[in-house]
């Protein structure tokens, strides 16, 4: 498995609804709205993404809600497009997926997706990348 330096950020998806080994929640909220889901778990993404280090390594904590997992990795990938070439914004940001294995009682990461920066044109001022990876 990959090992990534920066600092770790334990954050789980939804608090409230499962015990999780984090330090903050994404949503605070217990209850969410489906019709809701994706937005709420998208705005609160950018948001962590905002108040994190640019090496930070997000460990993301899933709880089976589907459409808030979904909304956090699109907010993640979106701001692989903000990054800039010389400016706060670089970014060396990973998230990993976590999830409860319940065969060995666990938790484990398959996925991570990291972000940066990376000039391939001095004349091109803006660019970014998001890469998926799948851990075997």
């Amino acid at each position: 498995m990959q090992s990534y330096e920066g600092r770790i950020r334990k954050v789980g998806l939804v608090k409230g609804r499962h015990p999780l080994p984090v330090e903050q929640y994404l949503i605070e909220q217990e209850t969410v709205e489906f019709s809701q889901a994706h937005r709420l778990a998208y705005d609160a993404m950018l948001k962590l993404i905002d108040s994190t280090e640019h090496d930070a390594v997000i460990q993301l904590y899933i709880t089976g809600l589907t459409r808030c997992t979904l909304g956090a990795i699109a907010a993640f990938q979106k701001r692989a497009g903000d990054c800039t070439v010389g400016g706060d914004e670089t970014s060396l940001r990973v998230m990993e997926i976590w999830e409860y294995n319940t065969q060995t009682g666990e938790y484990e990461t398959a996925v991570a997706f990291a972000h940066g920066a990376q000039p391939n044109d001095t004349g091109v001022f803006e660019y970014g990348f998001t890469e998926s990876l799948l851990r075997v």
